[in-house]
C-alpha cells in the first residue's frame, strides 16, 4: 500500500495489495449508509462480478450503468447519475464506487463531488490509462460544449484500489491507449524510468503490476508537490495541448479517437517544439518520437483542417492572456511549464508529426 499525502490534514489511500481483503476493511470502517456503483458498458461484465465476488458488502449495493467512450463524458451523462442518486435516495453517508476506466472515473468523481455539495467517491481503475494516471490527482471533470475537461472540481477520493487483475479483460487498443501516459511520465522523469520504458519493445510482455506503480509513483510526487495546478503540476500537460486538440476535433467529426492514441502524437508535437524552443536535442528528439511511432497507431488531421486545430488549442483550459501555454521538454527528465510558441512553429509541428508517423525526415 502506498499512503500518499495529498495537502496537510488530508490523504489518500491507495492500495495495490490485497485488493479484496484491504477494501472489505475499508468499507466496513467507514460504515457508509449506501453503496453506489458506477460501471460501463464494459465493466458491468468484465469487472463487477470480480468485485462483488471479493467484497461480501456490496452485494446489496446500487449499480448505475453508464456508456463508455468519451463522447459520453458530458452534462448529460452526469444528469444521469445524479438522477440514480436522487431516486435511490442517497444522502451524504452514501459512497459511490467507480469501476471504470479513466473516462468513468473523472465523471463519476465529478458526479460524487457535486452531488449534495459533495459525497465521498472510491475510485477503482479498471485500465492501464487510469491505474497508470486518471485516477490519480484529484481532478474531476466532464468535457462541455465540445472542449475537453472544461467543467471539474478538485475533488480527493476517499480512497484508490488498483487492481492488475483487471488489465487481462482489456483489448489490445486500450492496452497501447493507456500506455501513452506511462511513456509520458517517463519522458518527463527521465532517467532510469525512460530507460526501462524504452528498453520495452512487446507490450503483451510487460509486467504491468510494476510499470502502474512506478507511473503512479511519479504522478503522486509531482501532484504532491503542486495539488492545485499553480506551477509545478503543469508540466504533466506535456503531449496533451495538441493531443487534446486532435482528440476534440476527431470527436466533433465522428470519428472514434482514443485518448491515448492523441496524446501519442501531441507527444511527438510537442517534442519538436522542445526541440526548436527549449533545445532538446535533435537526437533525442528524434529517438523519443521514432519510439513513440513504432508503438502507436497514427493519427493525423489533414492540413486543410491545421487551422481548425490552432482554434480549439486557443480554448485549452491552461492558456493564459489568449496565448497558447506548453509543457515541454528541455532534456529528457527536464520538462519546462508555461512556453508559448507563435502559430507558425506549431503548425511545423502538425506536419513533423505527419512526417514522423510516414517517413522519418530530418528536423
Amino acid at each position: 500500500m502506498i499512503k500518499y499525502t495529498f495537502i496537510k490534514k488530508n490523504s489518500i489511500k491507495i492500495y495495490l495489495n490485497n485488493f479484496s481483503k484491504e477494501f472489505s476493511k475499508l468499507l466496513s470502517r467507514k460504515k457508509y449508509s449506501q453503496h453506489f456503483i458506477l460501471v460501463d458498458d464494459n465493466t458491468v461484465n468484465l469487472c463487477l462480478p470480480v468485485l462483488l465476488k471479493g467484497i461480501e458488502i456490496l452485494r446489496n449495493a446500487t449499480v448505475i450503468e453508464i456508456f463508455s467512450g468519451e463522447a459520453f463524458k458530458n452534462i448529460e451523462t452526469v444528469q444521469q447519475v445524479w438522477e440514480q442518486l436522487t431516486e435511490h435516495r442517497a444522502d451524504r453517508k452514501s459512497v459511490l464506487i467507480n469501476l471504470a476506466g479513466g473516462m468513468g472515473c473523472d465523471l463519476g468523481g465529478f458526479a460524487a463531488g457535486t452531488y449534495k455539495r459533495g459525497i465521498d467517491f472510491i475510485q477503482v481503475p479498471t485500465t492501464v490509462l487510469s491505474q497508470a494516471d486518471a485516477a490519480y490527482g484529484g481532478k474531476q471533470g466532464i468535457d462541455f460544449s465540445n472542449y475537453k475537461n472544461q467543467i471539474g472540481v478538485f475533488k480527493d477520493p476517499a480512497a484508490i484500489f488498483v487492481n492488475p487483475e483487471f488489465l487481462k479483460t482489456l483489448p489490445a487498443e486500450q492496452i497501447v491507449n493507456g500506455f501513452a501516459e506511462v511513456v509520458k511520465h517517463s519522458l518527463l522523469d527521465g532517467g532510469k524510468f525512460w530507460k526501462k520504458i524504452y528498453s520495452i519493445e512487446n507490450l503483451s510482455s510487460v509486467n504491468w503490476k510494476k510499470i502502474v506503480q512506478q507511473s503512479c509513483e511519479f504522478k503522486l510526487s509531482v501532484v504532491k508537490a503542486d495539488p492545485y495546478e499553480k506551477g509545478l503540476r503543469k508540466i504533466l500537460n506535456f503531449g496533451h495541448t495538441i493531443g487534446h486538440a486532435l482528440e476534440t476535433y476527431l470527436l466533433n467529426n465522428n470519428v472514434d479517437a482514443l485518448h491515448g492514441y492523441c496524446v501519442a502524437a501531441g507527444m511527438i508535437g510537442e517534442l519538436y517544439l522542445s526541440h526548436m524552443i527549449c533545445g532538446l536535442a535533435e537526437k533525442k528528439t528524434r529517438k523519443a518520437a521514432s519510439y513513440i511511432t513504432n508503438h502507436f497507431p497514427s493519427v493525423i488531421v489533414p492540413e486543410a483542417f491545421y487551422n481548425e486545430l490552432i482554434t480549439l488549442m486557443k480554448q485549452d483550459k491552461k492558456n493564459r492572456d489568449g496565448q497558447i501555454q506548453f509543457a515541454l521538454l528541455k532534456d529528457i527528465g527536464m520538462p519546462i511549464i508555461n512556453v508559448t510558441a507563435d502559430e507558425d512553429i506549431i503548425l511545423q509541428s502538425f506536419h513533423f508529426i505527419e512526417e514522423c508517423y510516414n517517413v522519418e525526415k530530418s528536423l
